[in-house]
């Protein structure tokens, strides 16, 4: 019974990520380089301001923007597919549960960006200290595009009118991937700050991917510090998705 459960709901996991995300590459294949813009450009810019020497920084802060920008977007399109075409009420009607719902959209949504995180890692991965650090990389990366689905999905569930999603999901996108270390070393702040930026997850993805690259990190943080924060934060935005998202409309 499990099995049959879990073989359902992979098969209309991929079943939503196509309609949703490949039909619409097939149709508009330009999205892909219109979705790759913002982290790039930032990369660029950096690029250009610093000759080249905070490339290692700037790259990992854009792998990280570009994670955060992807994961949260979903809570846009699902506001948007509920709000103006009423695609939801579909699948509210069927027997998708709101997490497989979430996971296909989540995909669908990552299809965008492929390539340019593709190119990101890969350039991340030109930086690191050993191959050997590789999987870390790759788990880092799944960890912060994880959370930050189930948070666009949790936030977007509570908002019923499209232009309160787009301001809010900006507004958490600086917070997250902007303000926080994440683009910057951690040292530049003042040590109360430092502390405070240890709550929030992208500052310890991009602690994990500066210290794979031998980018010096506070003594007092950990490679196991920054996963279990992550990791706390996906399981915690999974179960709000799942016990406080709003799927139903009453």
């Amino acid at each position: 019974m499990f099995i049959e459960k879990s073989k359902t709901a992979l098969m209309q996991t991929f079943l939503i990520a196509y309609l949703t995300g490949i039909l619409w590459l097939k149709r508009n294949p330009l999205s892909l380089i219109f979705s790759a813009i913002s982290p790039f450009s930032l990369l660029f810019i950096l690029f250009i301001v610093s000759n080249g020497r905070y490339l290692p920084l700037s790259i990992t802060g854009s792998l990280v923007m570009a994670l955060v920008g992807y994961g949260l977007s979903l809570g846009q399109d699902i506001s948007f597919y509920k709000n103006e075409y009423k695609i939801q009420d579909v699948f509210v009607a069927s027997p998708v549960s709101p997490i497989t719902y979430m996971v296909g959209l989540a995909i669908s949504q990552i299809l965008f960006g492929l390539p340019a995180l593709l190119v990101l890692i890969s350039l991340a991965t030109f930086f690191l200290l050993s191959s050997f650090y590789i999987p870390l990389l790759l788990v880092t990366a799944f960890l912060v595009w994880g959370s930050m689905s189930s948070m666009g999905f949790f936030l977007s569930s509570h908002m019923l009118h499209m232009r309160n999603v787009s301001q809010i999901i900006s507004f958490v996108n600086v917070i997250l991937a902007i303000l926080p270390p994440v683009f910057y070393s951690i040292d530049r702040l003042p040590i109360e700050l430092q502390y405070a930026s240890y709550f929030v997850p992208t500052t310890h993805a991009s602690l994990i991917i500066q210290n794979i690259m031998g980018i010096a990190t506070p003594k007092e943080w950990s490679i196991e510090l920054g996963l279990l924060i992550q990791l706390v934060y996906l399981v915690g935005f999974v179960f709000l998705a799942k016990v406080k998202a709003l799927w139903r409309e009453n």
